[in-house]
Order: structure tokens, then C-alpha cells, then sequence
């Protein structure tokens, strides 16, 4: 995976347990690099990310911002 963050997962074992629920919205509390928020918009589905570093806040929005990008040119 090209992600910086120390904890980082794959999205795909997020999507499993995103695909697994019908709840509307997908909060993540502990946002990091903000692979949830993603797996929630692969579902269309909204989501709320918390963090407390404002460095992976960005890092987060940043990767959030290029998967909706490629999502768009993919539609």
C-alpha cells in the first residue's frame, strides 16, 4: 500500500465490513489516513472522521479528494 500512516490498512477489508451493515452513515473515530471514509464512499454511504492530528486530517481529506476524483472519471 502507498500510504504513510503507521497503522495503515487495505480498503477492501473495510469494505467488508462496511458491505456488511445497512446503516447510512459510517463514523470513524479514529480517522488516521481516512481508508473508512473511503470504503463508506465505495457503498454510497456518508461518513463522519475524527482525528486528532491535524496532519492526518489533511493526509485523509487529501486521499478522500483523489478517490472521488477517480471515481468521477471512472463514471
Amino acid at each position: 500500500m502507498r500510504n504513510p500512516h503507521p497503522a495503515a490498512f487495505p480498503v477492501a477489508l473495510i469494505d467488508r465490513i462496511v458491505q456488511s451493515t445497512t446503516a447510512k452513515t459510517i463514523l470513524d473515530p479514529f480517522m488516521g489516513s481516512g481508508t473508512t471514509a473511503i470504503s463508506a464512499l465505495n457503498f454510497g454511504r456518508n461518513f463522519i472522521g475524527i482525528d486528532i492530528s491535524p496532519e492526518y486530517c489533511e493526509l485523509a481529506r487529501e486521499r478522500i479528494r483523489q478517490h472521488q476524483l477517480s471515481q468521477e472519471r471512472a463514471a
